[in-house]
């Protein structure tokens, strides 16, 4: 199945784009999803996940624009169609 990834700020500067369409098995989870775009791109694992490999508290993660903290995480469900936003911290003044 195909979802489609964008990221923002440094994160979009890891992958190479800013959006991208992924095939993934289906199935998936969206810490499947983060594992596998961490084993292409190993610089993203310390951007995202701590050293206990949970997620970081300042990244957040949207499906279809909503937040997975309200849905069940990581191990949310992905389905064909599916967009996954990806955004790290922004600060600016």
């Amino acid at each position: 199945m195909t979802i489609t990834i964008r990221t923002f700020a440094d994160l979009r500067e890891i992958l190479g784009a800013k959006e991208q369409e992924l095939a993934v098995p289906e199935g998936q989870t969206v810490r499947g999803l983060l594992e596998g775009l961490c084993e292409a791109h190993p610089t993203l694992r310390g951007k995202l996940f701590d050293s206990a490999g949970e997620i970081r508290p300042y990244i957040i993660i949207l499906k279809n624009g909503r937040n997975i903290t309200s849905l069940q995480q990581l191990d949310t469900p992905l389905e064909p169609g599916d967009v996954i936003a990806l955004f790290p911290p922004v600060a600016g003044g």
